[in-house]
């Protein structure tokens, strides 16, 4: 999709030739398309502006003519070779007029996010949460979207907050099951992932100036999600046993994140005892725990262990878990 920008107070000018093709050469400068990238149809692209054919066949003729773009009768034009392998570079939008103003939250995140980066090319990745293509069963995965699209709905709606009733159902079934936690339907919440989980438990139970306890070494993203709330981290050593539960007993705090199933990124599974420990040092701190189950399945030599949410005196404990 191409975007016209017009100078503010100014009225629309009609899209003509010259600002497709101004628009287009900036994106592929900024490698939006990429290498080979393939760019829309004139038909497709004077479909989305509104403007005749003749107009956007101008703009790539041009685009042809300075090399950015090669054509090929009977297909769609796409991005030059000889760009790309130029190292032009990138085109970079204009920075605001004035320093945006954001929430104290917002300023936090801020300086908390750690920046994603582009996956190089490894030998051998190590990488957590991350599937072999070639493992994907991508036939299978085809024929139950296909089946669950073309089911009729009984109703088109926005449905229960909480998720779908029938989803919580199975949910609940699934989980007394394989992991033995008894639940009410209406005390599961269906999140997009476990991240999002996160932050509403960081949102809902913690306020800046708070304290909560983490792992050391523990999971990062859950460090930054807290963070952002303006509380503090607690780290609080892992041994072979998980998290050390011994130091606890001098420590107040709103709220403590932990693995006890797969202690991340060590592995270590939390005996019954700590698990215990841990417990009594939520009530008597009325803290929560946040219990993040993740790989729970995964068992080669004993049964998955039972998590703190099915543990006696576990009312203080939020069982977080994904179904990837």
């Amino acid at each position: 999709m191409v975007q016209m920008k017009t100078a503010p107070g100014q009225r629309a000018r009609r899209t003509g030739a010259r600002q497709i093709y101004e628009a287009l050469r900036d994106q592929i400068l900024a490698r939006v398309y990429g290498a080979d990238g393939l760019l829309p149809s004139s038909r497709a692209l004077a479909g989305e502006l509104g403007v005749s054919r003749s107009t956007v066949t101008v703009a790539y003729e041009q685009l042809a003519a300075e090399g950015f773009i090669a054509i090929r009768h009977g297909a769609r034009p796409c991005v030059a070779q000889a760009v790309v392998e130029k190292g032009r570079v990138r085109a970079t939008s204009r920075p605001a007029s004035r320093k945006v103003q954001l929430s104290a939250y917002g300023e936090r995140l801020k300086r908390l996010a750690p920046r994603w980066e582009e996956p190089r090319s490894l030998l051998v990745n190590f990488r957590y949460g991350e599937l072999s293509p070639s493992d994907f069963p991508v036939l299978a995965w085809k024929k139950a979207a296909v089946d669950a699209m073309t089911r009729r709905p009984h109703r088109l709606a926005y449905d229960d907050p909480r998720g779908s009733r029938r989803l919580r159902s199975a949910l609940q079934g699934y989980l007394w099951r394989s992991r033995t936690v008894r639940c009410d339907v209406d005390q599961i919440i269906v999140v997009n992932g476990s991240q999002q989980g996160l932050d509403l438990c960081a949102r809902l139970l913690l306020d800046a100036g708070d304290r909560f306890v983490m792992e050391d070494p523990g999971y990062l993203m859950a460090r930054h999600v807290f963070s952002a709330t303006g509380a503090t981290a607690v780290p609080v050593p892992v041994d072979m046993d998980g998290l050390d539960t011994e130091r606890l007993a001098k420590i107040e705090a709103r709220l403590a994140y932990v693995t006890p199933s797969h202690q991340f990124p060590l592995g270590s599974v939390m005996p019954v005892g700590r698990r215990h420990q841990l417990l009594g040092w939520a009530k008597r701190c009325d803290a929560y725990v946040i219990e993040d189950d993740y790989d729970s399945e995964y068992r080669y030599d004993t049964k998955p262990v039972p998590p703190l949410h099915a543990l006696e005196g576990s009312e203080n404990v939020i069982y977080l878990g994904t179904v990837s």
